[in-house]
């Protein structure tokens, strides 16, 4: 089954931190559920979830790029692959743009 997670623009230029953390709280909870994508609507960012049969040891976590120049995009995008971030989705709210990573709990 799958399940959407509707997050408004403003909650995550808010908190990015705590928006990440309550994606991450919906893959451990009771019901075992797993990260399948995201996608941009109008103010809001819709996360996706689906049933898993093993509990999820990842974490969610939400950033702006610094810039939105390609080149330092990409750079960004690497670095943070080299420390085990997976690029998951990106959207822009306002003249920013922003990541959703997932990375592999410790």
């Amino acid at each position: 089954m799958l399940k959407q997670v509707r997050v408004p623009f403003d909650d995550i230029l808010f908190d990015p931190e705590e928006v990440g953390d309550m994606l991450t709280a919906c893959m451990k909870r009771q019901r075992k559920m797993r990260f399948v994508g995201a996608a941009a609507a109008e103010k809001c960012l819709i996360a996706l979830f689906e049933d898993s049969p093993v509990k999820s040891s990842s974490e969610l976590l939400l950033a702006p790029f610094g810039s939105a120049d390609p080149d330092e995009v990409g750079a960004e995008i690497s670095q943070r692959f080299e420390r085990n971030y997976l690029l998951r989705a990106s959207f822009r709210i306002q003249s920013k743009i922003w990541a959703l990573y997932e990375v592999e709990a410790d």
